[in-house]
C-alpha cells in the first residue's frame, strides 16, 4: 500500500463529531505510550503527521476526557 497525500483531519472524543466519509477509516487504540503515533509516522513514512509528547498522558484531548 502506497499513501500519497496522508493529512490530519479531526480528533474526537464523542461519537457525535465523527466525520461523514465514505473513504474507508482505521482505529488505532492503546494505552500512552505504546507507539501509536509513531506507528502512524512509520507507516506514513513521515516524521511528524502523528505528533508525539515528550511528557506522558499530554495530548490535547486529555481535557476532555
Amino acid at each position: 500500500m502506497e499513501v500519497k497525500n496522508p493529512k490530519f483531519e479531526i480528533s474526537v472524543v464523542e461519537k457525535k463529531q465523527y466525520p461523514n466519509s465514505e473513504i474507508p477509516e482505521i482505529v488505532l487504540a492503546g494505552k500512552s505510550n505504546v507507539g501509536k503515533s509513531s506507528f502512524i509516522n512509520t507507516l506514513i513514512n513521515r516524521k511528524n503527521l502523528a505528533r508525539t509528547s515528550s511528557e506522558p498522558r499530554k495530548n490535547k484531548t486529555n481535557e476532555f476526557l
